[in-house]
């Protein structure tokens, strides 16, 4: 997680958001979850949805992963580079994400 410059997460509710950072950063949650040996990282509130995200920009079905990736590119861009994480989420409990980086 410190590798990255920016993290942009979407998620339609603020409350499913909120429990994806604080499981991010559960030794808890890796081990007895995910079988991994450590968390994954803490989020830092400074390269998170620096941009407002999807609850301040809303999230037109279909355009959601094109306006993510397009803002954080620019974003990453505007900064001078680096790696962002954006991930989305679908109905049913799916989701995806993807690395991105910009020079």
């Amino acid at each position: 997680m410190s590798d990255l410059t920016l993290i942009d997460m979407h998620e339609a509710f603020a409350a499913q958001t909120l429990a994806n950072i604080q499981l991010l950063g559960s030794e808890r949650f890796a081990r007895e979850v995910l079988g991994r040996a450590h968390a994954t990282g803490e989020v830092d509130d400074s390269k998170f949805n620096v941009l407002g995200g999807s609850i301040a920009y809303g999230h037109p079905f279909a355009a959601t992963g094109a306006r993510m990736i397009t803002q954080t590119l620019h974003e990453l861009r505007r900064r001078g580079g680096g790696f962002g994480l954006v991930t989305a989420c679908a109905a049913g409990g799916l989701g995806a994400a993807m690395v991105l980086e910009a020079e």
